[in-house]
Formats: structure tokens, sequence, C-alpha cells
């Protein structure tokens, strides 16, 4: 899997935004004041689970949004990684809102997996 940050902005000192482009897909991550919006693109699966992992981690301060709306595929793998993140916001004291679609909400139903995280179904 090929991996490169496509662009990284930083406005002020408390915005940013990085580009991560995957093979099969990409991750934004934005940082405004306390909240971070990661949205996500095409296949999260073992292959790219640590990549998922490592933008999830970059800026998060406080508040988190996990846009997976345009996610295709959504493995185990990234079960797991998205699992791990609604811990630690729960354990911050964080609110994590996750939004999903087809592909995120088969496997979330499939591993009778119950977020702590606020999630947002935008199927149809």
């Amino acid at each position: 899997m090929t991996v490169s940050t496509l662009a990284t902005d930083t406005t002020s000192s408390t915005t940013s935004s990085t580009t991560l482009v995957t093979d099969d897909g990409g991750i934004t991550v934005h940082v405004a004041g306390d909240i971070t919006t990661c949205t996500v693109a095409g296949s999260i699966d073992l292959s790219n689970a640590d990549v998922f992992r490592e933008a999830l981690g970059r800026g998060r301060t406080g508040d988190v949004v996990l846009d997976l709306t345009g996610v295709e595929f959504f493995g185990t793998a990234a079960l797991t990684v998205v699992a791990a993140l609604d811990a630690a916001c729960a354990e911050r004291g964080s609110v994590l809102t996750v939004r999903i679609g087809d592909a995120v909400a088969r496997v979330m139903v499939a591993a009778r997996w119950q977020p702590t995280a606020r999630v947002v179904d935008v199927r149809g």
C-alpha cells in the first residue's frame, strides 16, 4: 500500500489540515480549535489499519468527528481502531461523533459493537 501526505496546511496555531492518500482512498484530518474532524473514503481493512490509526491520532485534543460515510469497505481491523478511539475519547471526557453509511453499519451490526460515541446513521 502506498501512503503519501498530499497536503498539510497550517493556517494558524489552532487550525490545520492534513490529507493522507492511500491506494484505495484517503483520510483528511482537520483540526480547528478543540475539534478534530476526520473524513475517510475508500477501504479500511487490515492492510491499512495502522495508517488509519495514525491518522486518527493526529491533532486529537478535544471532541472528534469521524466521518465514515465515504467508506466503501470497512473491515474488522478498522472497527478495532474506531473502538479504541471511542474508549480513549470516553476516558478523557471528550465527545466522539461517528457518521456511518452502509459499509460501516454492516460491520457494527455483525460485531454487535455498542459504542459510547454518538453514532449518526446517514443511510437512506
